[in-house]
């Protein structure tokens, strides 16, 4: 999971230690499942492929974290299902506003989200990287899931991380 999260952000100079990065990787049944969020891991096979989750930050309102599709499986809806799913459960526990901010020099990303629905709201900083900041109110829609749109191709389901997949690694999919 760390190798994933790492090699997105390769050619980036964050202007904080990896340890101050990684702190909520290391610590993901603390910051994302105890507050009610979610963190969800896809694999194909044994291959962890996608990651990303949601905070709670309040009883209606989350961010969207760490979204992460490995590079050489990037346009194939990968991150689309991902979302959806991401929509689908936080919309299910109480959400109805996802935010979240993502890195200014990476157009395509921003045009996902944008394509997603999500809107501009202002701008920030991770670190020393430029982010803009993104909103999207949830709806029924959101409710439905990605098992009743469009899932990507050959991809396992995504699967939650429990306590088990957390202190062992990523959990397995059959």
């Amino acid at each position: 999971m760390l190798d994933l999260h790492r090699r997105a952000l390769e050619g980036f100079t964050l202007g904080l230690t990896q340890q101050q990065d990684e702190a909520d990787l290391v610590a993901i049944e603390d910051v994302y499942l105890r507050n009610g969020g979610e963190f969800l891991l896809g694999f194909i096979g044994k291959r962890l492929v996608a990651m990303g989750g949601f905070k709670r930050l309040t009883e209606g309102l989350a961010e969207v974290r760490r979204m992460r599709i490995a590079r050489d499986l990037q346009g194939r809806g990968h991150g689309t299902y991902l979302l959806r799913e991401l929509e689908r459960r936080a919309f299910q526990s109480g959400v109805r506003v996802l935010c979240l901010d993502a890195a200014r020099r990476r157009s395509l990303t921003l045009e996902f989200y944008r394509k997603h629905g999500y809107q501009e709201t202002g701008q920030s900083f991770y670190g020393a990287v430029e982010t803009v900041q993104f909103r999207k109110a949830l709806d029924q829609r959101n409710g439905q899931g990605a098992a009743n749109q469009s899932a990507a191709p050959n991809v396992g389901p995504a699967t939650s991380v429990g306590d088990s997949g957390v202190a062992g690694g990523p959990p397995s999919v059959s």
